[in-house]
């Protein structure tokens, strides 16, 4: 091309930039036709509308600042727009633009979409919708998405606006009439299915179930009626429950007032009310169970309470056909139908067992009537000389230092099992009992017969005491002993050299 050719180029080209209006300028500066909900914002004098100068892409602002309803659940930290998998991300990365007409801008791949991050997430029921069930027009409630969305007609195709709250979607499904206006469906029902009110408490109304109510159908109170032509409903709120009559036919027909509960409870037609009465003009004696020592000072209640007293120590069993009444009848059979075994069976295989009354009465549970005499006529261990002034507990000591439970099961016999801890030898005798030497009147040693070592005295050393020649060593730890073996016994051991 000559240089001319290429002068003309230039300046035709200069005319085409620009002129002010028409499809070449377009053409050379759009990328392609915008999407039919910013069709208005065709043309390049609209560019601004939605770019910043020398800057690539889509202004997030200048988006924002188009769709209110986004911008202030973005500013209040509401919706997917304001969670971490959106933040600081470019609004032109997920929301193409410039492909046409037809192209979607929304692309959402419902199969991969996590509803817990807008705050709202599926459980059970709702696991099975599809997202336009919820996500429709005649469920848009936010009046900024109405208005906002109403005015380029996309009420039907927004994800915006849809309450989350149960009412939100079931106004028309409320099958109680609007009897529980000011509360939501979720207080009484979860999200498996309506039929269900799992979460309902009836304690938390006016009227707490008590006794047999408990057993008592919904059904058997809360009626089905129905009002003119709609459907039939429950009724759950106006049921009059002013008193027992108010549900209960009386059968005594007025003779003995209109207060049931002067005489019964909600626990059954048979159960006494007047329990004070009762209780003070009641012979025990009568019983097959006389209350003798603690036993008289006990409240009733304390063994004929609903339900039966237990703890550590005690488990009150009753017999099954009495459990309904006021006083339902404990198993007492001996001492352990209600008190547990405090011994743990120790004493199950003794002249007895393990009743408690063998060692025990019912004045007081200590000291018990077990005695030195009984413990060598039935145990195997004969208590003799120092052991005889020594307290139970030295020897029959809690297992797990707390107290609670005295082990009485002393396996071991020998004196190295409960002295070990005492042994003043540090191990000079492994294996031979401290009774070839000791007895139980003392620790000290009267007579010790020196000929049935390996040095038998002879001569004057007879005459020699103990402490020349076995003495005292203190170890490292401060620990003091008298050494007894081993021991050199050549006479220049001792004596030195002659």
């Amino acid at each position: 091309m000559s240089r001319v050719g290429r002068i003309n180029h230039l300046i035709l080209m200069a005319i085409v930039m620009l002129a002010p209006t028409g499809g070449v300028q377009a053409q050379l500066l759009s990328p392609g036709k915008l999407a039919e909900a910013h069709r208005v914002l065709e043309g390049v004098r609209n560019c601004t509308n939605c770019h910043e100068l020398r800057t690539r892409g889509a202004s997030n602002i200048k988006c924002l600042a188009c769709h209110e309803p986004l911008q202030n659940r973005v500013s209040q930290q509401q919706g997917f727009h304001a969670s971490t998998k959106v933040t600081g991300e470019d609004c032109g990365s997920c929301h193409k633009d410039h492909f046409g007409r037809d192209f979607q801008m929304v692309r959402l791949d419902t199969t991969d979409f996590e509803h817990s991050e807008v705050g709202f997430g599926l459980v059970e029921s709702h696991r099975e919708l599809d997202c336009r069930d919820c996500h429709k027009a005649a469920l848009v409630t936010a009046t900024d998405v109405r208005a906002f969305k109403g005015k380029y007609g996309a009420l039907d195709r927004t994800f915006l606006g849809a309450e989350n709250t149960c009412v939100g979607c079931h106004t028309a499904d409320d099958p109680h009439e609007k009897q529980f206006p000011r509360r939501g469906c979720e207080d009484c029902h979860g999200e498996v299915a309506w039929e269900e009110a799992e979460r309902f408490d009836h304690n938390k109304t006016r009227y707490r179930l008590t006794g047999l109510h408990r057993r008592v159908d919904c059904e058997g109170c809360h009626e089905s009626i129905r009002r003119g032509r709609n459907e039939a409903y429950v009724q759950y709120v106006g049921i009059e429950f002013a008193g027992c009559e108010s549900c209960h036919d009386d059968v005594h027909e007025g003779q003995l007032g209109k207060r049931c509960t002067d005489c019964h409870t909600t626990g059954g037609w048979h159960r006494i009310a007047r329990r004070s009465a009762f209780e003070e003009g009641f012979d025990h004696e009568a019983t097959d169970f006389s209350l003798l020592g603690k036993h008289a000072e006990l409240e009733c209640a304390d063994c004929h309470g609903t339900p039966p007293a237990q703890g550590e120590w005690l488990l009150i069993r009753y017999q099954p056909r009495t459990r309904e009444l006021t006083y339902p009848h404990p198993v007492a059979d001996d001492c352990v139908s209600c008190h547990r075994d405090y011994h743990r069976s120790v004493f199950a295989e003794t002249p007895g067992g393990i009743a408690c009354d063998n060692c025990h009465n019912e004045d007081v549970w200590a000291p018990a009537e077990y005695d030195i005499e009984r413990h060598n006529r039935e145990s195997s261990f004969e208590l003799t000389g120092a052991h005889v002034a020594a307290p139970c507990f030295v020897c029959h000591e809690s297992p797990d230092d707390t107290g609670k439970a005295t082990q009485f099961r002393v396996d071991a016999d020998d004196c190295e099992s409960c002295h070990q801890p005492d042994d003043p030898h540090e191990a000079q005798f492994p294996g031979e009992p401290c009774d070839d030497c000791h007895d139980t009147q003392s620790w000290r040693i009267a007579v010790f017969d020196h000929s049935q070592t390996d040095y038998p005295l002879d001569g004057e050393h007879k005459n020699v005491p103990c402490e020349p020649c076995h003495e005292q060593v203190t170890l490292a730890d401060g620990a003091a002993f008298v050494r007894y073996k081993p021991l050199d016994t050549a006479c220049g051991d001792c004596h030195g050299g002659g």
